[in-house]
């Protein structure tokens, strides 16, 4: 039923089409407003994490968010920068940094969480019951063969940058660079 343009061209399946048009109709590839506050998708994701735990070690962030460590330390910078969080040295382990939520990042997770809340509310609920139990149950089917294929393409946790051999947050590889952090 699909193809593509030639044979090294990317494939035009149903699942290519249906992922670019969540993206699209979703604004997902740009910052934008939640709860009036404008933001990435990366920085979306990591407030829930932290609003969910409390605090957490960079490491820990990048595995929960299938990110390299260098990319949450930028990522954690930034959001260090806008006042909403605060990364402290791990008391038991000098190396490490532990990331927690200001003041002023909670209230900005609790004013994003209210507008996630009333729109998936909304979206959910313009589906039938049949169409919220086919979205769940195909969403899981797909999060399962995606894991599959990440340990097998290199795409799972532990294929980052430093190959997975276990290094925490602040050591350096041989190379002396990247996935420490400042």
């Amino acid at each position: 039923m699909y193809g593509t343009t030639h044979e090294t061209g990317f494939p035009d399946d149903d699942l290519r089409c249906l992922m670019r048009l969540i993206v699209r109709a979703g604004g997902l590839l740009e910052p934008r407003e939640y709860g009036g506050l404008r933001v990435s998708l990366s920085e979306v994701f990591a407030l829930g994490e932290l609003g969910d735990s409390g605090t957490l070690s960079q490491q820990e962030l990048a595995a929960r968010l299938g990110l390299e460590k260098s990319t949450v330390s930028r990522l954690a910078a930034g959001l260090e920068r806008r006042g909403w969080l605060s990364r402290e040295r791990d008391p038991a382990n000098r190396r490490f940094y532990r990331l927690g939520l200001t003041p002023e990042g909670w209230t900005a997770v609790e004013r994003m969480g209210r507008e996630f809340r009333a729109t998936h509310a909304a979206l959910l609920g313009a589906l039938t019951p049949a169409e919220r139990e086919g979205l769940a149950l195909g969403l899981a089917g797909l999060i399962r063969a995606l894991s599959a294929l990440g340990g097998e393409h290199g795409h799972g946790p532990g294929h980052g940058e430093n190959g997975g051999d276990g290094r925490e947050d602040g050591e350096r590889g041989g190379d002396g660079g990247g996935a420490g952090e400042d």
